[in-house]
């Protein structure tokens, strides 16, 4: 059973990787093309992302604690 679990563990990890490369690459291309970029794909990549920041920022503590604690899980290996 553990051996089940690692290897889903190992997997969504894996998984994670590539979508948080995907999003620094398409932050990338929207910093670099603008709305060129926006209109192409149809995603705001960096409207989203601030959308995000404020979420957590109007939360106050209780936004800080989540931030770090998402900063956690993607950053830890």
């Amino acid at each position: 059973m553990t051996a089940l679990l690692d290897k889903l563990k190992g997997t969504l990890s894996s998984a994670l990787e590539m979508v948080l490369w995907l999003v620094s690459l398409m932050t990338l291309l929207q910093v670099l093309f603008g709305d060129s970029f926006v209109m192409f794909f149809g995603i705001d990549i960096l409207g989203n992302i601030g959308s995000l920041v404020t979420q957590f920022g109007n939360e106050g503590l209780v936004g800080i604690i989540a931030a770090g604690v998402v900063a956690y899980l993607i950053v830890r290996k």
